[in-house]
This record gives structure tokens, sequence and C-alpha cells, in this order.
């Protein structure tokens, strides 16, 4: 794959909900399109309808109505499909499972748990980079005014990352107008794409944080999580408050909004 290219369409299958978040948040970051599937025929019917081909499929080894291995196998079996690059994931890395996932088709293997530099950086290898453009700028630069505030006037501050777990069609931006009226003058709601919202709150150490979000939940329709850091105990710099709740989201640290609606993936 020629690096550069503006977009590049990835698959995971995965069973896991919190895999699949974590890898279409790490991914879809670094500008990749992510697709997800639960199971080996979500996957094959996603693929096969798709005019274009994917750049790259992740599959876990264990999947609830097939292996990976078969399922790899199955879809090598079809000229059209063979030279998909596939990456299997695996709570385990021993000898047989890797010569398994070899002989099957795969070109990778990766652990779980794994980071999400080591994922980037195998994707990279295998697709090459996308051109991306930095989703955070008026945020970094806010948060950046507003960590040197709080050092000057030994004051906290908190960064708050709410993300759906669902499809919201559209509604980010009344979401958002609506969380602004609710909170005071100096806070801000940033939208960071079709899921995700950013509260940078001053002067406001984590409790209060914690009271804002259960503040705004009646607000928020659908299944959502949240992340809090808190300067100077979470992070020192823009860079580190906003990388502190973003690995909070990947790893499930933390708190969920009304009931666990069921998660909606679309093609």
């Amino acid at each position: 794959m020629e690096k550069g290219k503006e977009t590049k369409d990835i698959l995971v299958v995965d069973d896991s909900v919190l895999v699949r978040l974590m890898v279409k948040d790490i991914l879809g970051g670094e500008g990749y399109n992510v697709v997800a599937a639960v199971t080996s025929e979500e996957a094959v019917r996603k693929i096969k309808s798709r005019k274009e081909l994917f750049d790259l499929i992740i599959v876990d080894i264990n999947l609830p109505d097939q292996n990976g291995f078969e399922f790899i196998r199955n879809l090598k079996s079809e000229e059209k499909y063979r030279h998909i690059p596939v990456i299997i994931l695996s709570a385990e890395a021993t000898v047989p499972s890797i010569k398994r996932a070899v002989e099957a088709g795969a070109v990778d293997y990766l652990v779980k748990p794994f980071k999400a530099e080591e994922l980037v950086k195998r994707v990279v290898k295998l697709v090459g980079s996308v051109k991306k453009e930095d989703r955070y700028p008026e945020l970094k630069d806010l948060l950046k005014k507003e960590v040197n505030r709080a050092r000057r006037g030994n004051v906290n501050l908190s960064l708050v990352l709410a993300h759906c777990e669902g499809k919201i069609a559209g509604e980010i931006s009344k979401i958002a107008e609506k969380i602004r009226s609710k909170l005071r003058d100096i806070d801000a709601v940033f939208e960071i794409n079709e899921n995700t919202l950013a509260l940078v709150l001053p002067v406001t150490g984590r409790e209060g944080a914690e009271v804002v979000v259960k503040k705004i939940q009646g607000e928020l329709r659908g299944s959502w999580r949240y992340a809090i850091s808190t300067y100077p105990d979470n992070g020192k710099d823009e860079e580190e408050l906003i990388n502190f709740s973003k690995e909070s989201l990947m790893k499930g640290e933390s708190n969920s909004s009304q009931e666990d609606d069921k998660e909606k993936e679309e093609k």
C-alpha cells in the first residue's frame, strides 16, 4: 500500500466490546476508517457487501461462531480476498498458535493486551500511514492556557472526555449546546468527533468534575463513557491531560452512564 493514501479501511473482528472500542479509538485517532464485527458471519457479510476491499483485517483467534484460523482460511480460499493482509489477535503467544496463524494466511500476530503504539506500528508496517488532521487543535490551545493559569494560581483544572458507544446520528452539536447551557461561563465544551465531547473545567478538581458528569448525564442519550484527568495529578501539560483521559477510556477505567445499550456498529 502506498503511504499517504487519504483513506484506509480496516475491519476488526472480535466479540469483546472493549477490544473493538480500543482498536477503533486507537486506529481512528491515526486517521484510519475502522469497521467492526462481532462474529465471522458478520465479518464475511461486511466484507462481501463492499465494492472496495478492506486494506487490512484484524481478527481474534477465538470468535463465537468460528475460530480465527478457519475464518482466515475460508476467506483466503477466494481469489478476490487472498491478498488482504490479516493480523491475528490472541491472549497467548505460543509457537503452535503462531505457526497455525501463518499457515492459515495471517501475516502478523499480536498478543492481547497490547499497547496502542504497538498496534499502530504493526498497522503502519502493513498498510502504511494515512494523512490525518489534528482533531484537537482548539482544545489543546485552550488547555495550554488554562494549565498555565492553574499553575500560576496553584489551583486544579479538569478535562472530561465523554464518548458515546453507539451512533447518535449527527446530534453531537445539539448535545454539546445543551451541555454548555448547564455549565459555568468559564467552562468550555468541544466536539472532538461525531461520538466524543471534551469538557474543560477550570478551577475544578476530580470530585468537582465527577459532580459535573452526574449533572450532564440527563442530557446524554444512549450509553456514554467518561474519563477525567485533573491537573496536576494526572498531567502537567495539555498533552498529558488529553493522553491520560484517552487511555482511561480505552482501558475501560471510566464511568458509564445510563443502561448499557447494545452496541450498534455500522459498516
